[in-house]
């Protein structure tokens, strides 16, 4: 592996070799040890910004979900509003028919039961007059 400071690129071994010659290392091992850990390190980095990447992506996707679900929302209650309003209406407009509807009916009644009592009232008068005359000398009383 490469590794790449201020002053350039290294390999693992010439690191290894400036480092025990500057003396700021205690042993070579030591100097392995941290290649090793900064690889680690640097492979951590890496995944660790690959997953930030996908739940940034992940949250643009859920924060538009929510703006539409909202939007539907929003909809969706104004329509509510307006069905309830309009059911309203409905049941006012029913229950002024059902009145008129029961108004005519009691009046029709009326007028039948009225039309039957003519009907009858004729048919008596029609009756007496018949009687009268197949028996002129008979008193009736209508």
């Amino acid at each position: 592996a490469v590794v790449s400071t201020q002053s350039g690129h290294y390999g693992r071994g010439a690191l290894i070799q400036r480092a025990a010659r500057a003396g700021n290392m205690p042993t070579a091992i030591r100097v392995e040890e941290l290649l090793k850990k900064n690889e680690s390190l640097r492979l951590e980095v890496e995944t660790s910004n690959k997953a930030l990447i996908d739940l940034q992506r992940e949250h643009t996707k859920v924060k538009e979900s929510c703006k539409t679900a909202c939007s539907n929302l929003h909809y969706t209650t104004m329509q509510v509003t307006t069905l309830k309003q309009s059911r309203e209406n409905a049941l006012q407009k029913l229950k002024k028919a059902q009145q008129n509807y029961d108004a005519l009916n009691r009046s029709l009644t009326k007028q039948a039961a009225g039309w039957v009592q003519e009907r009858l009232d004729d048919r008596t008068v029609d009756r007496t007059r018949k009687m009268q005359r197949l028996f002129p000398n008979l008193n009736t009383v209508a």
